[in-house]
């Protein structure tokens, strides 16, 4: 049996009648199967560097939104405390200048000197990262709609208002955990479990950003069941990191030697860049738990024959129309997914077509958070045939040279193919 007889074996056993171990095994290998094959696929390592270079141009402008938010808690001495342990021990002007910037965002906003041009900069880095980081998600979910502008104002705000918040809560409840341990070891003996809470508590706040970040921010429908996993790993994996550069960099000393005082520069690079890389795959490996019984038939679909294409948009724009005449609910792609038993990813690039040929059209629930289909044409106009005609002519045929325009065989081509239902040998559409 070939390599690839015995993965398409693995791909169509059914778990539910292997034995525990076996079942665990193989769903395992499947999960970490797709995680791959779509890291490669999608290209996720450039998705990672370009959020690198925008993660860097907004360094600063985040760092002032987080300064001026824990001042408000009373968290800024830790926050800038916890830079300099992070910082200082490599490269002390790195860390004076980062701090230099940050605090000048912050006087000229409180003066009103930081206006205009300052304030669209602020602005467009925060955002072009936002919407990248979604863009990259998006690709891993195999989503091509992106969010509306309300959508994007509103989760946008959140984002920026909230990771600030749990970056501060992160570091706040660590300290005040630290300080009520000291205090009851002065009056109480409570063993070894209260401090595996404090050691804990930064792992379960990175944990919870991940999950948070698995599940808000592609634009589709995630379940938390898909994203708890993969962000409880994706914490601990960038704790890990975090340890290793906080502690370890110092020891890079032919850093040192190159650089001089900016081998701050690359060491934070390249963190940056193992964090994006963890991010990543933890967002593909929450796609992966929830397309995992999905993932066989996808395979198999990635070849298929164009009538085979048109056959399931027939079906999809069939059951849209159904739930319309009867005055329903309009489905959703998560709803046509289950009623057609096709997986999700190939429903949505179904859609995706039929909105394009204008044959569905999107709406969306009264939060705007959902995307909804009914169809764009008259249901009692809407034919077969006239789906297959919009789907075969989708594009564009406006290219043709000019020699073709007035060429009689490319006439005579253009009629049969569109006007003629009788066969004909091909050596005898030309003369």
């Amino acid at each position: 049996m070939t390599i690839e007889e015995r993965m398409e074996s693995w791909w169509n056993m059914d778990e539910r009648k292997c034995k525990c171990f076996q079942r665990w095994a193989l769903l395992l290998f499947k999960r970490i199967y797709i995680t791959i094959d779509h890291f490669i696929n999608n290209n996720l390592s450039s998705y990672a560097s370009a959020l690198t270079y925008n993660t860097t141009l907004a360094v600063v402008p985040v760092l002032a939104i987080i300064f001026a938010i824990a001042r408000g808690f009373g968290f800024d001495s830790i926050i800038e405390s916890r830079l300099r342990v992070a910082l200082d021990s490599f490269s002390p002007d790195i860390t004076q200048t980062v701090l230099t910037f940050v605090e000048s965002y912050l006087q000229h906003t409180k003066s009103g000197v930081f206006l205009g041009v300052g304030i669209l900069l602020l602005f467009y880095t925060l955002v072009n990262l936002t919407m990248n980081i979604e863009t990259a998600f998006n690709t891993v979910w195999q989503v091509t709609n992106t969010r509306n502008i309300y959508r994007r104002i509103t989760d946008y705000i959140s984002v920026f208002l909230l990771l600030p918040i749990l970056m501060i809560l992160t570091n706040g409840v660590n300290v005040v955990l630290l300080t009520l341990e000291s205090w009851l070891d002065l009056y109480f003996s409570i063993g070894s479990t209260f401090h595996i809470i404090v050691v804990m508590s930064p792992f379960f706040i990175s944990s919870l950003v991940f999950v948070l970040l698995y599940k808000l921010m592609p634009n589709t429908h995630v379940r938390w069941s898909a994203c708890v996993g993969p962000g409880v790993i994706a914490g601990l994996l960038f704790q890990g990191l975090e340890f290793f550069y906080i502690h370890y960099q110092i020891k890079l000393s032919s850093y040192n030697a190159i650089y001089g005082s900016f081998a701050a520069i690359p060491l934070l690079l390249i963190f940056l860049q193992f964090t994006w890389y963890i991010c990543l795959i933890g967002c593909q490996l929450s796609y992966a738990n929830q397309m995992v019984q999905e993932y066989a038939f996808e395979r198999s679909t990635r070849g298929m024959s164009r009538r085979f294409r048109d056959t399931l948009s027939l079906l999809l724009v069939s059951h849209v129309a159904k739930k319309f005449a009867a005055g329903e609910r309009p489905m959703s792609q998560h709803s046509l997914s289950r009623a057609t038993h096709l997986p999700g990813t190939l429903v949505t690039v179904l859609l995706d077509e039929l909105v394009n040929v204008g044959v569905l059209a999107v709406t969306h629930n009264n939060s705007g958070t959902e995307m909804l289909y009914i169809p764009a044409i008259d249901i009692h106009r809407l034919t077969v045939r006239m789906v297959v005609e919009r789907l075969d002519a989708r594009g564009t045929e406006n290219f043709s040279p000019a020699w073709m325009l007035h060429n009689p065989e490319w006439k005579r081509l253009r009629q049969y193919r569109y006007y003629n239902t009788e066969d004909a040998l091909i050596m005898d559409l030309v003369s």
